[in-house]
């Protein structure tokens, strides 16, 4: 009797604020992408019985619940969340990488009704600082997914090719494929990855990641968040991730004197005020406004004096390229900062390779507007770098070309 098996290709960026994952089905399916809440909790395998499958219109990865053996049950992500479950910023990511990883394939088997037996090929971006605990994740991510019950259903897979990779190596990949070889061998890049819980810088010499060079930092976003919780009354981070909106904007370009448009991220302070009295709301409001001007300088303050410390001179680089969700909304003072230190060197953005991944994705109107407001595609960049590397996948764009010149693929 032949038991049908499903392929899976996962790349997961297990974010400490959201974890952004990219998958195909099969060797030749569509990408998707998908996102969890940072959120999971541990309970007793007797509570299992009080949980529900997803309803006909719910998304299986809101309703992410699972067993690894008879005596530990896991929620993740919103679910664990209305169980009051709260993200430590004080746990390493890999300590809680497993269960996540597992609820995640689950939702997708679910979601995509795949077959109970799977094929998987994983890729998972962690901190640089924690690469090195990639040997014991290996170990326990294997004995742990090859048998598994997911909103009751069980689940064996075979986890067939692994890869365990630092934060920024998609985005250094990415570029690296659109130069020659000899340039890549020659030059120095450097690759700023700024996130909710870390920032960090992998240095490049030679087309080789710089182990004495590259360096990581606790100087995340909740830092800046902490700051102005710290200087208001009742505010929570959740509230502030929760205001945190990104729109477009036309702007001058003042080295072009041309118009252009650029992606700008911001607090709606209106969304943070708590109080429903019109005058208190309003000296609330003020006040939320003055602690994130406050908390904004002081937050900037220490991540330059990082920078300061961390980055080459701009005789020892050639080329230096920033992502993460934080670079967004620090991208004025980010701006001003690397053109005064590196005016003659090329800085950029990865707003191509974003630009790239939504066409890849093909979402509906009311699916793109929602995943640029979410600041989406600046958060999803280096997963996608790593996912055309991973996966071997070769976009749309490039494989057009190739039949416009006349080549034809292996």
């Amino acid at each position: 009797m032949n038991i049908r098996t499903s392929k899976l290709t996962l790349i997961c960026d297990p974010g400490t604020s959201l974890s952004k994952v990219l998958y195909r089905v099969g060797r030749k399916g569509q990408l998707k992408h998908l996102t969890m809440s940072s959120e999971i909790l541990k309970l007793d395998g007797g509570l299992v019985t009080n949980f529900n499958k997803s309803s006909e219109f719910g998304k299986p990865e809101d309703n992410a619940w699972l067993q690894t053996d008879e005596h530990s049950c896991y929620l993740v992500g919103r679910l664990a969340r209305e169980y009051r479950a709260s993200t430590s910023i004080r746990l390493l990511k890999y300590e809680s990488i497993v269960p996540k990883i597992i609820a995640i394939v689950g939702a997708i088997a679910l979601k995509e009704k795949l077959s109970k037996t799977l094929k998987l090929d994983l890729a998972v971006l962690l901190p640089y600082g924690e690469i090195s605990n990639s040997p014991v994740m290996e170990k326990e991510l294997r004995s742990e997914v090859r048998e598994f019950e997911f909103q009751g259903e069980t689940y064996q897979v075979d986890l067939q090719k692994y890869r365990f990779s630092p934060e920024g190596l998609g985005i250094a990949s990415h570029l690296f494929k659109s130069k020659p070889r000899d340039s890549v061998q020659s030059q120095t890049l450097a690759v700023l990855m700024f996130g909710y819980r870390n920032t960090s810088l992998l240095l490049f010499k030679d087309g080789t990641l710089s182990v004495d060079r590259s360096e990581t930092t606790n100087l995340g976003f909740y830092n800046f968040s902490d700051r102005i919780i710290k200087q208001t009354s009742g505010l929570s981070r959740d509230d502030i991730q929760s205001a945190i909106y990104t729109c477009s904007e036309n702007f001058i370009n003042h080295q072009t004197a041309l118009g252009e448009e650029r992606t700008v991220t911001t607090l709606l302070v209106e969304e943070l005020v708590k109080s429903r009295d019109k005058q208190r709301a309003e000296a609330e409001k003020k006040s939320i406004k003055t602690a994130i001007a406050n908390s904004r300088k002081e937050y900037w303050q220490l991540i330059e004096a990082w920078l300061n410390e961390v980055l080459p001179t701009k005789r020892h680089l050639n080329e230096l390229i920033y992502t993460g969700g934080t670079s967004g909304f620090f991208r004025q003072e980010l701006s001003d900062y690397l053109f005064d230190k590196y005016s003659d060197i090329e800085v950029n953005s990865t707003e191509k390779m974003e630009r790239e991944l939504q066409s890849e994705l093909n979402l509906s109107e009311v699916g793109l507007e929602r995943f640029e407001q979410q600041q989406l595609p600046l958060r999803f960049a280096d997963a996608w770098g790593l996912f055309v590397d991973f996966a071997r996948y070769t976009p749309k764009k490039a494989t057009e070309s190739r039949k416009m010149a006349g080549v034809t693929q292996d």
